[in-house]
C-alpha cells in the first residue's frame, strides 16, 4: 500500500497529462481524488491535453481526467466537490472548503481567506495551509494571492501560479 498525506492508497491509480504549461499527475484510489501535481513548468505547443501514461482510469477518475483537459484547454471547469481529500487537519479542510469558493478568473488575498475560514488574524496559517494542498487545480490555491495582489506562495512556484491566472482571464 502507498501512503499520501495520512491517505493509506489500497488501489491507487495515475495518470499524467500532458498540457501546453507542463505535465499534470493525477493520483486518485477507488474513485476517490488523492492528488493532483504539477510537474517542472514548461510551455508546449499542444492543442489539447493528451493522457501520456497511467493507468486506465475508472469512471470517477476518467471525469477527473476530462475536467483536467477542458480546464488546461482554458474552459471554465467546476470539479466535483471532493469533501475527504488525503491527509489535512480541521484548519486545513476549512481553508480548502473556502478557497474552491473562489470563482473561476477569481483572486482573493491569504486574509480574506482567514476572514472567510473566522480567523482574521490567520493569513499566514492559510498560506501554510495551502502550502500542503495535495490536490491542486482542484483546490485552486493559484488563485490566492498577497494583499497587495502580488504572486506569492504557490508551492509549484510564480510561473504555474501567472500561467493558471492567465489561462483563466485574469493574468
Amino acid at each position: 500500500m502507498m501512503k499520501i498525506g495520512n491517505h493509506t492508497a489500497s488501489n491507487l491509480q495515475a495518470a499524467v497529462l500532458k498540457t501546453g504549461l507542463g505535465r499534470v499527475e493525477v493520483t486518485w484510489d477507488g474513485g476517490r481524488l488523492a492528488s493532483v501535481r504539477l510537474g517542472p513548468f514548461g510551455r508546449v505547443d499542444i492543442a489539447r491535453p493528451a493522457l501520456v501514461e497511467g493507468n486506465p482510469p475508472d469512471p470517477a477518475g476518467q471525469c477527473l481526467i476530462n475536467a483536467l483537459s477542458d480546464y488546461f484547454s482554458g474552459e471554465p471547469v467546476g470539479f466535483p466537490d471532493h469533501p475527504d481529500l488525503p491527509g489535512y487537519t480541521a484548519f486545513q479542510g476549512m481553508v480548502w472548503r473556502a478557497t474552491r469558493e473562489i470563482p473561476y478568473g477569481g483572486r482573493r488575498s491569504y486574509g480574506d481567506v482567514a476572514n472567510a475560514v473566522g480567523r482574521p488574524k490567520a493569513a499566514r496559517a492559510v498560506g501554510a495551509a495551502l502550502g500542503k494542498n495535495p490536490c491542486v487545480i482542484v483546490v485552486p490555491c493559484h488563485r490566492v494571492v498577497g494583499a497587495s495582489g502580488a504572486l506569492t506562495g504557490f508551492a509549484y512556484g510564480g510561473e504555474w501560479k501567472a500561467a493558471l491566472l492567465a489561462l483563466e482571464g485574469n493574468g
